[in-house]
């Protein structure tokens, strides 16, 4: 029998348990502020949803396996696709905009290493049903408030348009599936393999440069009270002879400029040549980084075809996946953060010779008035439930010994003032004043 769970997928134990439960509130509060309604999509999906769209990097590396009538299925990789599945069935007839989020596990199989793990968790933002800019700003703006609530205040944002390459590569009759290469080269940082594609395409001298010097620009860096207006205007000299790429462009520093205007005060840094893995994107992409980190945090952007690609009706979509699980393993080991398990504060102590319904009868009055509290169920020595309850940081004891019992009453001792008052059974609703904070 093994005893370790399989190679990179975790425990969680109490502690982290806990911080990913903070994190998840977090997000929750923030569905809650923009109108987004949370929905839970199966762990196990067929082949097929993931096979169309999804990117090469996910598809080489997708839990799949064959179920018992023969059908091909995964462990879901990731869930923007099984929440476009929904669109275009579930929620087909539903009135437009529709707002929806989720928290789910997904798997993977890569390398483990740090920031990948083979089980991990997501937090999704997804936007149905508008093309306006203001949808895509709304997701860097949810993105950015959950990130600052969480604490994550040296956040920073990469944003492209994946729009700008594909409009040149359509100019020469490039089709969907080599773009999608082409723009994967660039996303895996294989730059060299996507330069010699497009050679092998015949593209001309002026579309190579043109790509060549997107690839290779420099970020354009937007903080709150400055831009480099000089690099923003290069950009749009080098795109104007395409119009559809340069469109592409106008819109990108529209949705930036919105979100600056929409209170996101952190540095945001526009790629040009930016690419993504996931090939059903159409527009606006993103990612979301912290300090001293190479990997994302969060990404996502507008995916306006993959809901008619699953026989819905064609509507446009944009939306992001924030990773819980990279959040938790950034504040446990970048910044120190420990988040306690939630317990009860108060310890209801009994000594053996104590008649448990007498026990049982006051755990229960007690919780009926909104009190948690753990009963010791060792049935030992008060030194040593003292002992237990002063290690894992109780603030009160309950104590029931025989006299109590045949009084009637309880003792509270306060742990920390080292004080203790009896209460008579009857009155017991006086311990709510006394245990507060």
């Amino acid at each position: 029998m093994l005893l370790e769970p399989p190679r990179g997928m975790d425990d969680l134990l109490p502690r982290e348990f806990s911080l990913k439960q903070m994190i998840v509130d977090v997000i929750r509060k923030v569905y809650e502020m923009y109108g987004y309604m949370e929905v839970e999509t199966p762990t196990v999906e067929y082949y097929e949803l993931f096979e169309l769209k999804s990117g090469e990097e996910i598809r080489e590396r997708m839990f799949d396996f064959y179920d018992k009538s023969g059908r091909r299925c995964v462990l879901r990789p990731e869930v923007t696709a099984s929440i476009a599945r929904l669109m275009a069935t579930k929620f087909k007839n539903a009135p437009l905009p529709l707002r929806i989020g989720y928290i789910a596990d997904c798997y993977r199989y890569d390398e483990p290493q740090w920031g990948r793990k083979r089980r991990f968790w997501q937090g999704g933002f997804e936007l149905f049903g508008s093309r306006s800019p203001l949808s895509d700003v709304e997701i860097l703006m949810v993105s950015y408030e959950v990130f600052k609530r969480i604490g994550l205040r040296e956040q920073f944002f990469k944003i492209g348009h994946v729009g700008i390459m594909r409009n040149i590569l359509e100019s020469y009759k490039i089709d969907e599936k080599t773009q999608d290469k082409i723009l994967t080269s660039i996303d895996r940082r294989r730059i060299d393999e996507a330069y010699t594609l497009l050679r092998e395409l015949g593209i001309d001298e002026d579309g190579f440069k043109t790509i060549k010097e997107l690839v290779e620009s420099p970020p354009i860096i937007y903080k709150k009270d400055s831009v480099d207006n000089k690099q923003v205007k290069k950009i749009a000299d080098i795109l104007s002879p395409w119009n559809s790429a340069e469109k592409s462009f106008e819109n990108l520093i529209e949705i930036v400029e919105l979100a600056i205007s929409g209170g996101v005060d952190v540095e945001i840094q526009v790629i040009p040549g930016m690419a993504r893995g996931l090939e059903y994107y159409t527009g606006f992409i993103f990612e979301q980084g912290l300090p001293n980190v190479e990997i994302s945090f969060n990404g996502g952007g507008r995916y306006d075809k993959l809901v008619e690609l699953f026989g819905g009706k064609p509507t446009p979509a944009v939306g992001c996946a924030i990773g819980i699980s990279r959040i938790m393993q950034y504040m446990i080991e970048k910044m120190g953060i420990e988040v306690s398990p939630k317990r009860p504060r108060i310890m209801l102590a009994h000594l053996p010779e104590v008649d448990k319904k007498y026990v049982v009868k006051i755990a229960s009055m007690l919780r009926s008035m909104g009190i948690p509290l753990e009963i010791d169920v060792m049935e030992r020595k008060l030194t040593s439930i003292l002992e237990y309850a002063l290690k894992n940081e109780f603030k009160f004891l309950v104590i029931i010994g025989k006299t109590e019992e045949e009084k009637q009453i309880i003792t509270l001792r306060d742990l920390d003032k080292k004080i203790q008052v009896e209460i008579p059974s009857n009155e017991i609703h006086r311990i709510r004043e006394m245990i507060k904070e």
